[in-house]
C-alpha cells in the first residue's frame, strides 16, 4: 500500500518542519529547513524568499523534494551553511531522486518528491509555492522514543537564522533580546534531558556562534 502524507506525519493546515532540497544552476545540491503546510493529501504549500537560493531554484526547475528526518545535524547544516567546513552541504548528503529533478537526502526517514503547480509572488519578499505530490518514499521504521531535546533545537536553529539577520540592526534589539533568551532557554533544557548527545553539541556551536555575530559591525 502506498504511503500518504497522512501516513507520515502530515495533518491538513498544520506547519510542519522539513528539509526541502534542490539544484541550483550549477547542478550543485542544496536544502534548507522549510515549515510546510498541507492543504490535501496530494498538495503541500510553504512561503519562502525570493533572495533565497531554495526559491530561485525552485522556480527554474520547478520541482523539489521534501526531506523528513530526525537528523538534527542535517537541520543544523542546512539551516547555518557556514556550520559545513568548506560552507557548503556535503555532497555524499544527496543522491538523485527518481521522478524530478531534485536531490534527496539519502538517510531522511522519507522523502516527498513534488512539482510547483503555482508561484504566487507576496508582497513581504516572499513567493507562495502550491506543490503536487509526485511519489513518496516511507520505509518502514521502529516507533522511537519521544525527546524534547529534538524540537526544542529545531526552534534554537529557525530562531538562530532570525538572530543573524537582526545581530547589528540596532532598531530591531527589542526582538533580538527576545529570542536570544529563547535560545538560552531551550538550551538549558536540551542540556538537562539530553547531555553529550548530538543536540547538546548543536545548541553549544550555535550558541559560539550566535556571539561572533553580535561581535561584527
Amino acid at each position: 500500500m502506498k504511503a500518504t502524507l497522512a501516513d507520515i506525519g502530515f495533518c491538513k493546515g498544520v506547519i510542519s518542519e522539513v528539509i526541502l532540497s534542490t539544484y541550483n544552476s550549477n547542478k550543485e545540491p542544496n536544502s534548507a529547513p522549510m515549515g510546510m503546510v498541507m492543504l490535501d493529501e496530494q498538495h503541500l504549500a510553504v512561503d519562502i524568499y525570493n533572495t533565497s537560493s531554495t526559491c530561485q531554484s525552485i522556480k527554474q526547475n520547478k520541482c523539489a523534494v521534501v526531506n523528513l528526518t530526525c537528523n538534527i545535524e542535517f537541520f543544523y547544516r542546512s539551516a547555518i551553511k557556514e556550520a559545513n567546513p568548506s560552507g557548503r552541504l556535503p555532497s555524499d548528503w544527496f543522491k538523485n531522486s527518481r521522478g524530478v529533478n531534485a536531490p534527496k537526502l539519502k538517510l531522511a526517514d522519507a522523502t516527498v518528491e513534488v512539482s510547483a503547480q503555482e508561484m504566487v509572488p507576496l508582497a513581504n519578499g516572499k513567493t507562495h509555492f502550491v506543490f503536487k505530490v509526485e511519489s513518496i518514499q516511507a520505509p518502514c521504521k521502529y516507533p522511537q522514543a519521544y525527546s524534547r531535546a529534538l524540537p526544542l533545537t529545531v526552534e534554537a536553529i529557525i530562531h538562530a537564522t532570525r538572530v543573524k539577520a537582526l545581530a547589528n540592526d540596532q532598531t530591531k534589539q527589542k526582538k533580538l533580546e527576545q529570542l536570544l533568551g529563547l535560545i538560552e532557554s531551550y538550551s538549558e533544557i536540551v542540556s538537562r534531558v539530553a547531555p553529550n548527545s548530538s543536540c547538546s553539541l548543536v545548541i553549544a556551536d550555535l550558541t559560539r556562534r550566535i556571539e561572533v555575530w553580535r561581535k561584527k559591525p
